[in-house]
């Protein structure tokens, strides 16, 4: 240990000499400033620019500033290689650093700064007289102010680097050898007799160099003598990850894209090997609109081969939240942004940091042609270790895809956790192959390096390192600096030629952290379902519009639509895990996407218009009946006062056998069924009897049809249950397991009445006080439903405080199905394992059941997507309200419906029951004759998308298997159509269908399959 400081201590000496000092600062000035004015900022002769001194105070949360200053080389740096550090008061918190900074050398941007990045090269070889503009951008985010800032000069000898690291990587890998390992002692010994030739004395730079010459060969041995030769391979690639937002807002973020890609770009001017690799669509096609002269750099990059474009989303979204057609298109989006703008075809999904991963997601895949899967986060698991890291994951259709987990980590970690974004060292390499559980049937692995979350990437210091590993250190696996693509071909090439070697893990993928990100800002989350279901909308009204009225696919206007959908999905903004300015952002994007549809839908119901009248929007393949709604009052075609939680009142018409996906008039039901009944203290139809107690609770739910109630002897359903949330860490993300350690009382209500007495439902309102808050619930009955609605409106000004809803159940069932994106899975009700018991909350998407054989309940929702089951309790996740990073989060008003399902264990039913609860039948005004031309016969098959292709006019079908069971089904083509094919989701690789003369074509499904459609013809039905 004292051999290791004292060689550690002349390392750092011999360090202090690759940066001297010239004793000079650059006179700055500086001008706070912002984003959008930044070429009046580059373009200003900086004219009243106030001058920098020591004692500057600056620097805010969400702030930008500007620091511009000449200098001319003195005599003394003539032949030298100059470089500029940048002083200031760096700070690094949760993966960031502040400031961050984009510099520009003669009105050409040079390179990022940031903590991790401090010096950038204003000239590799100076000249007497040599006169330099410089201008820095620089962002702060954090609430710290900056004191000072200033860029002094030094040289910068890259003999004395080349020294250093030819030292420094060995004797890392060294000091992580066993004490009896001869490697260690040989390492060791060499670096020890090369660093007693460098004479440290001053005074004599040529005696100085003389001395590094002489140490730099005492050093070749160690990268000179053999190792073992079978040693594993570890492929590195340079990467730096951006969090589109988190604890900074987008437009920040598109600062950090700057900054990060002229830092990998410089440093490709210094280092010929490097290689790097980026993946997000949304920042690349940012950073071409912000900084046209790093995209084109970029460009030429990619044509070398030196930037590697990879990952086929256009960005990096949750993938449990996020509706199954919004996944569709950020794979759709993103393939078509690479090849267009690059001429590159990914294959990859690249998610490193996303909080779990849907089992739709396989299927998603493979429609798409991307053939492998790449993460890191379930290393974050707070309970389980996953048993393998290079296996086949397989979907709910039993599609198997490739799937990679990064091993990386420090060697000494004893922890099971990995990064994606290390400041690679050889302990980090080292660390990989340890972590690694398959080292028997893998010795080619594959790390990517750089600092990230907040952006910056790769330092010199990395490839350094890495230049050292790919010559070789003895006892240090192999490294290569390559690009990641070829070794995923290589790994996915070695799969399927032996594919027994290889696990299979079935199902989702379950992150057993971060559990809290379902519910954390639900105004987002209720924000993205409606925005979803509105898309789904207009895309069908656009194209009746287009096909019957000649208007116009209005495809620009959708897709501007989509971007604002696929933006807010990303990984930290959707899952309530961002700071509060991210959620003012959001909040203004969603009011433009609510304010363009609306006028976008008018103007399509414009065009398609036939005459006056009312008539009815049924977006979903099938004849359906039931009450339709409109917030605007349409008189005596009203047969009732629908009564919201929130105050508002809406009117409702009984429907019967409305013509499927189209307009057409209101032909109001002739025939009801007796009015619900309704006490205080109960709501009763034909099928169901509810009776309430003196809290509100439901005491009892009698199912008439089934003959079989539904509540165990005592128990109380939609029992609102209030619990402290402080989690241990990550206060928005998580949930931990002990949370039912303190409960709260709710109380009874302070106000309970009729609010509605038929004819066509019958509603009780519930008004409850807690602490600050205020929740109210009109709980309703249709006249012939087998379902409870519970519409909810909430004031909500608690923190730390957690919301649910429980049904205990009289059922026998140890497992629940929940909607995922494209189908549902089952997951265990009980805790028998370790896997069981850390699943204690899951997602859905619609829906989630629990049933026997023959009988069963489900809970469906409009905007919640956390639950938990155990034993025969279900419950859903209302609200939360975490404090960080987002003090008032969750603060105010939220409006949501649930409702209570009784089935016979058909889960087709639930579906299209859940399908229906959010995206009721709507009245709008006007005679309509529109339906899209073709329909649906058969059962259990979903249309989840229907839109004009995205290459020519024909029509997109998307379609689904909804109860996990091969059918065929078929589709009656109306006549205008011509021609249809079945293409992959990428609506490429068009294969014919058979259309028989009655104008048929018949469909056979697999579990769950997604069969996409491409219909031609005429254009006119």
């Amino acid at each position: 240990m004292k051999r290791l400081k004292k060689l550690d201590n002349l390392l750092a000496r011999l360090r202090e000499r690759i940066f001297t000092p010239l004793d000079i600062n650059v006179p700055l000035v500086y001008a706070p400033g912002s984003a959008a004015n930044r070429p009046a900022m580059v373009a200003s002769d900086r004219a009243g620019w106030t001058a920098v001194s020591r004692d500057l105070i600056w620097g805010e949360p969400d702030g930008y500033y500007w620091f511009g200053g000449k200098i001319t080389l003195p005599p003394e740096a003539e032949g030298k290689r100059i470089v500029v550090r940048v002083e200031a008061a760096f700070g690094s918190v949760m993966g960031r650093s502040d400031p961050q900074c984009l510099v520009r050398v003669n009105g050409a941007i040079r390179q990022g700064v940031d903590g991790n990045h401090r010096e950038f090269l204003l000239t590799a070889e100076s000249k007497r007289g040599e006169a330099f503009d410089i201008l820095i951008e620089a962002g702060t985010i954090e609430d710290r102010r900056q004191l000072g800032f200033a860029c002094a000069l030094y040289t910068h000898d890259l003999e004395v680097d080349d020294l250093y690291y030819d030292l420094r990587a060995p004797l890392d890998v060294a000091r992580l050898l066993a004490e009896d390992d001869p490697r260690r002692h040989f390492i060791m010994n060499h670096v020890e007799k090369a660093l007693d030739l460098v004479d440290l004395r001053p005074g004599d730079d040529a005696r100085f160099l003389r001395s590094v010459a002489a140490a730099r060969l005492a050093a070749q041995p160690i990268y000179e003598t053999l190792d073992f030769e079978a040693k594993p391979t570890i492929t590195v690639t340079g990467h730096t990850h951006i969090d589109v937002a988190w604890l900074w807002r987008v437009r920040e973020t598109r600062q950090k894209m700057a900054r990060s890609m002229a830092t990998a770009l410089a440093l490709m001017q210094d280092f010929p090997d490097y290689r790097f690799m980026y993946n997000q669509c949304v920042l690349l096609d940012y950073l071409s609109h912000d900084y046209p002269e790093l995209f084109q750099r970029i460009e030429a990059e990619v044509k070398t081969g030196r930037f590697e474009i990879e990952g086929a989303l256009w960005l990096e979204p949750d993938v449990n939240i996020a509706g199954g057609e919004a996944l569709v298109r950020h794979i759709l989006y993103g393939v078509d942004y690479h090849e267009k703008t690059f001429g590159i075809r990914p294959r990859m999904v690249w998610l490193p940091d996303t909080f779990g991963y849907s089992a739709s997601l396989p299927q998603l895949m493979e429609k798409s042609g991307l053939d492998s899967f790449v993460t890191h986060k379930l290393s974050w698991n707070d309970t389980n270790r996953m048993p393998d890291e290079t296996l086949f994951w397989q979907g709910i259709d039993g599609t198997k895809v490739p799937a990679y987990f990064l091993t990386t980590q420090p060697y000494d970690s004893r922890s099971i956790g990995t990064t994606y974004c290390p400041d690679l060292k050889p302990s980090h390499v080292m660390g990989t192959w340890r972590r690694h559980g398959q080292q028997e049937l893998n010795t080619e692995l594959f790390l990517v390096y750089g600092h990230g979350d907040g952006g910056g990437g790769p330092t010199r210091e990395m490839l350094q390192n890495i230049r050292r590993m790919e010559r070789g250190i003895p006892g240090c696996p192999k490294v290569e600096h390559a690009p990641m693509r070829p070794f995923f071909e290589r790994l996915i090439e070695r799969m399927k030629a032996n594919p027994e070697n290889y696990p299979v893990w079935v199902g989702e993928l379950y992150a057993e952290f971060h559990r809290g990100t379902l519910t954390s800002v639900a105004k987002n989350k209720r924000n993205n379902r409606l925005a979803e279901i509105a898309l789904r909308e207009i895309e069908m009204l656009a194209v009746l519009a287009q096909r019957q009225a000649g208007h116009a696919y209005p495809l620009r206007q959708i897709r501007a639509l989509w971007d604002i959908v696929m933006l807010n999905q990303f990984h930290d903004i959707l899952p309530g895990s961002s700071i509060g300015a991210v959620y003012d952002d959001s909040d203004r994007d969603y009011a433009e996407f609510f304010e363009t549809a609306a006028r976008l839908t008018a103007e399509l119901l414009d065009a398609l218009r036939t005459g006056e009248g009312l008539s009815v929007l049924n977006t979903l393949p099938r004849l359906r009946s039931g009450l339709a709604v409109t917030t605007q009052d349409i008189g005596a075609a009203s047969r009732q006062v629908i009564h919201r939680a929130d105050g508002a009142e809406e009117f409702a018409i009984p429907i019967a056998n409305t013509a499927a996906l189209g307009l057409s008039s209101v032909q109001a039901s002739p025939e009801q069924g007796p009015a619900p009944v309704v006490t205080l203290s109960s709501l009763e139809n034909p099928n169901l009897v509810v009776r309430f107690n003196d809290t509100g609770g439901i005491t009892s739910i009698f199912d008439r049809l089934a003959d079989r109630e539904l509540l165990p002897s005592g128990a109380i359903a939609n029992q609102l249950q209030i619990f402290r949330d402080m989690p241990v860490q990550f206060d928005a993300w998580d949930i931990d397991a002990d949370f039912e350690d303190q409960p709260y009382e709710l109380g009874a209500p302070v106000d309970c009445r009729i609010v509605e007495q038929g004819p066509l439902r019958s509603a009780l309102r519930f008004e409850w006080a807690y602490e600050n808050s205020r929740i109210v619930q009109i709980v309703s009955l249709e006249a012939d439903a087998r379902q409870v609605e519970f519409d909810t409106y909430i004031d909500w000004h608690e923190h730390n405080t957690l919301l649910k809803t429980a049904f205990p159940l009289a059922l026998n069932s140890a497992t629940v199905e929940a909607e995922i994106q494209f189908g549902h899975v089952s997951r265990a009700s009980h805790r028998n394992t370790s896997w069981d018991r850390a699943r204690f909350e899951c997602s859905m998407q619609r829906w989630v059941s629990m049933q026997e054989p023959g009988f069963g309940a489900a809970l469906l929702n409009d905007s919640k997507y956390g639950y938990d089951a155990k034993g025969n309790m279900l419950r859903l996740t209302l609200l939360r309200s975490p404090t960080y990073p987002w003090e008032q989060a969750d603060q105010g008003q939220h409006r949501f419906r649930y409702a209570l399902m009784l089935h016979d264990g058909n889960l087709v039913a639930v579906h299209e029951a859940a399908e229906e609860f959010n995206n009721p039948l709507r009245v709008v005004s006007g005679r309509f004759a529109a339906a899209l031309p073709f329909e649906v016969e058969g059962e259990g098959v979903a249309v989840e998308a229907v839109k004009r292709a995205e290459g020519d006019d024909a029509l997109i079908v998307r379609l689904w298997e909804t109860g996990a069971r091969q059918r065929t089904i078929a589709l009656r083509l109306h006549s205008a159509i011509a021609t249809i094919e079945t293409v992959d989701l990428l609506e490429r690789d068009p294969q014919q269908l058979q259309i028989s003369p009655d104008g048929h074509v018949a469909l056979t499904f697999k579990p769950f399959e997604i069969v996409t459609l491409k219909l031609t013809g005429t254009g006119k039905s």
